[in-house]
Order: structure tokens, then C-alpha cells, then sequence
């Protein structure tokens, strides 16, 4: 049975539309839902979340919207700390208007994306303002702000501002275009990045290669086709952008501990 997890476990107040719920660190936690909407910022550490059966890999400086319909879990969590930002159903607000417009694309494959330094540190002022005893009129606002900053982290085909903006772009377009064959060469100029400090760059910031991140999201995307379609695993490899289905199956065993084969068979399996 999936739990339900209720506002009035984490609103001080019936008329209360936003709350601060820091996980330092997240444990493993079993499907749930809730009654409530929320924005959830990783800080640090590493994890799998698995949103509506679609599974994500975690990693600092990244953040994702979770509605109150949705169903997730968190697993393999490695020191995974996370800051939920909670909020009612916008249509409650007593100040703003028209803000769900705002909300993000609900398409899955654009769901968690990583933000720049620059955007970090706003985050975290504004956050730090978003205290309990902090008027509904002056908690909208500053929810507002915060909206209006995750806008800023759009998908783009070419790099733009500071060097760690571009960074992070190049990295939301391989969220997108990953099923892609990829030439990092070309890429990085696209981007208007070197090439080596790109890759040093990644390395220090998510503690993974640029080919390892590259992997690891066509693996779950991978993981997710093999539960919820009836395609071939050499399907499921191929349209994953691997060309060698025994190569893909060896990245997968090392990723999951367990072969596409065996998820395939036994769906129920999960990561969970």
C-alpha cells in the first residue's frame, strides 16, 4: 500500500501555502504520495529517485518538481541531503495569481535538471527568508522569486552567461538528446566550452565523467522501457544509444547488479 503522506504533518497552520522540510540526509524511503506539491533542491550526496515508475539518478545542484499526484521513492542513497520546498495547491494563494504557469513542463524527461552557482546562491537567500513566522503575503513572494529563478534553468541548443551556466545547460541538453550519438568535441563547442575543462569541470561537480553521466541516463531510461514496454532488449539498448546489446547489458548489471534479463522477467523487482 503506498503511503500518503498529509499537510498537516508539516503546515503549521491550515492557512499556511508553504513550508521548509530539510532531509539532512534523506534516508531510503518507500513509495509515497502526498496531499501536497513540492520542490525539492538535492544539496549534496548522491541517489535513484523513482517518480511515477521513472527512475533518475541524484546528484548536487539539482532539483525537481514533485506534484501531489505523483508517486516516488528514493533509493541507493549515498549521504543524499535534500530541501523540500512544500507548497499547497497554487490555486489557494491568497496574494499571486496565475502561477501555475510557471510550474515546469510535466513531461518526465525534463523534470530534474541541475541550476548554476549563480542561481545556488540565490536559492539559498531566498530559502533562508522562508520562515514560519514570515507573513502568507511575503512567503508567496518570495515563492514567487524562486519560481521565476527555475524558469531561468530552460532548455537550450547553444550556451549562454558564465561558464558554469553553460556547464549546466550542456548538461540539461543531454537530458533531452541523449538517446543521440554523441561527438564531445562538437558539443562542448556548441556550447562554447573546452573540451578538457568540461570534462575536469563535471568530474569535480558530480564526481562522474561527462561518458559516464551520458551512460547512466540512458541506463535509466533503459530501466524504465524495460518494466512498462513490450520491446526487445536489443530494441530497448538500440533506441538507448547503445549499438552493442552485450555492452549493454554489462553496463547495466554493473548499474543495477542485475541484468536487463532478469528485470524483464520479474518487473516487481525494481530498484526497490
Amino acid at each position: 500500500m503506498i503511503e500518503m503522506l498529509l499537510d498537516r504533518d508539516f503546515f503549521s497552520s491550515s492557512d499556511q501555502n508553504i513550508a521548509i522540510e530539510p532531509r539532512t540526509p534523506q534516508p531510503v524511503y518507500p513509495e509515497h504520495t502526498h496531499n501536497f506539491n513540492e520542490i525539492v533542491i538535492v544539496t549534496s550526496g548522491y541517489g535513484k529517485h523513482i517518480l511515477n515508475g521513472r527512475l533518475f539518478d541524484l546528484y548536487p545542484g539539482m532539483m525537481f518538481y514533485i506534484k501531489a499526484s505523483d508517486c516516488h521513492l528514493y533509493e541507493n542513497v549515498h549521504d543524499l541531503h535534500l530541501t523540500n520546498i512544500l507548497f499547497r495547491d497554487p490555486d489557494k494563494f491568497h496574494f499571486i495569481n496565475g502561477i501555475n504557469q510557471l510550474i515546469p513542463n510535466p513531461d518526465p524527461t525534463q523534470s530534474h535538471y541541475f541550476f548554476d552557482k549563480k542561481t545556488d546562491e540565490n536559492i539559498k537567500s531566498i530559502i533562508k527568508q522562508l520562515t514560519p513566522n514570515q507573513s502568507n503575503a511575503i512567503q508567496e513572494s518570495l515563492f514567487l522569486q524562486l519560481l521565476l529563478i527555475f524558469n531561468n534553468n530552460l532548455y537550450v541548443n547553444q550556451g549562454s552567461g558564465s561558464y558554469d551556466n553553460r556547464v549546466k545547460q550542456l548538461l540539461r541538453w543531454l537530458q533531452i538528446n541523449f538517446k543521440e550519438p554523441i561527438n564531445w568535441a562538437q558539443l562542448t563547442e556548441q556550447f562554447s566550452l573546452s573540451l578538457r575543462s568540461f570534462h575536469r569541470h563535471i568530474k569535480n561537480e558530480i564526481g562522474i565523467t561527462p561518458q559516464k553521466y551520458l551512460i547512466k541516463l540512458r541506463l535509466a531510461n533503459a530501466y524504465t522501457q524495460l518494466i512498462y514496454s513490450n520491446k526487445s532488449i536489443t530494441t530497448i539498448a538500440q533506441e538507448c544509444g547503445f549499438n552493442d546489446s552485450a555492452y549493454f547489458s554489462t553496463c547495466f548489471k554493473q548499474e543495477f547488479t542485475f541484468s536487463p534479463q532478469t528485470l524483464r522477467n520479474n518487473p516487481d523487482k525494481r530498484y526497490h
